[in-house]
């Protein structure tokens, strides 16, 4: 350039600061258009990890009474509750428990036979109940005198109650004469030595076998051989009406078969045919002792 071309200096100055202005103007203003403060060009990343005091408390957990504040964590995780689908719930019906099944009854052996079954002598003429009752405890393993046994017997005009009359008396009488007693005392007196005696009436023959064929000999009320039968019915003093006969007895059954039943009478033992034995039993409504499990 030719010297009488310069631009003078001052001149030159004045120039270059307007030019440097107007670009720090027209960069403000396209810095504030994009929305990017001028701290972040300088700064970079780390500017964003910088949080005042202010934002560090407010972005605190509150403390309660029964909360305590948790510890801080730098990027804490929150997770959302999962809320669990149940399936709806039906009511349903309780079910009733079923009956238990009833065991088959055990069949009944068409003859059984009970050893070791054995009678004594009476020591009168109509304690044959006491008898019968003595050796029937002792074949279950109980030994009772019999005289003893004897003065346990209550006394009444009902055979049900007590013995009915003397026991010395004569045979073949009718109550309130010397006769007898019928189950229900018998079995009271056989409970107080142990034995779980249970009176009964109208037992069934079927029982009865039944009661043989699981070794349990059992006591019944009969109208002794050979006497004819002669039924009748009684009512006592206390109004218990009772089906009588003349020379009732006792006989204990350890055995039977198809055609015979086996009874023990005091000192003897023999084979009566089943139907003269269902028939004197039937008198006296099958009454019967037998053990009770």
């Amino acid at each position: 350039m030719k010297s009488g071309d310069r631009i003078p200096g001052g001149l030159t100055v004045i120039i270059t600061l307007i030019i440097l202005c107007a670009c720090a103007l027209i960069g403000t203003l396209v810095l504030q258009g994009q929305d990017i403060e001028v701290s972040t060009l300088f700064n970079g990343e780390d500017e964003k990890n910088i949080l005042s005091i202010k934002d560090y408390h407010s972005s605190q957990p509150t403390a309660t009474a029964f909360q305590p504040i948790s510890a801080i964590t730098s990027q804490p995780t929150l997770l959302a509750p999962t809320a669990t689908v149940m399936a709806p719930i039906n009511p349903t019906a309780t079910p009733l428990p079923l009956p238990s099944p009833t065991p088959a009854e055990i069949e009944i052996p068409a003859s059984h036979y009970i050893s070791g079954v054995f009678g004594l002598q009476q020591l009168t003429t109509l304690d044959c109940e006491a008898r019968s009752a003595v050796d029937w405890a002792r074949y279950f393993g109980v030994s009772i005198d019999e005289v003893e046994f004897i003065d346990k017997i209550p006394l009444s005009d009902d055979p049900e109650i007590g013995f009915v009359g003397d026991i010395n008396g004569a045979m073949g009488q009718l109550p309130p004469d010397s006769y007898g007693v019928y189950p229900p005392p018998i079995a009271a007196i056989l409970r107080e030595y142990g034995l779980n005696a249970t009176a009964v009436s109208n037992f069934t023959y079927e029982d009865l076998q039944r009661e043989i064929a699981n070794d349990r000999p059992v006591i019944v009320w009969i109208v002794n051989l050979p006497f004819e039968i002669e039924p009748d019915v009684y009512t006592a003093s206390n109004g218990n009406t009772v089906p009588v006969a003349p020379f009732e007895h006792t006989w204990i059954v350890s055995g039977y078969n198809l055609s015979t039943v086996t009874v023990v009478d005091s000192e003897w033992t023999y084979n009566v045919k089943l139907e003269t034995f269902l028939e004197r039993w039937a008198v006296f409504d099958n009454r019967a002792i037998i053990l009770q499990d």
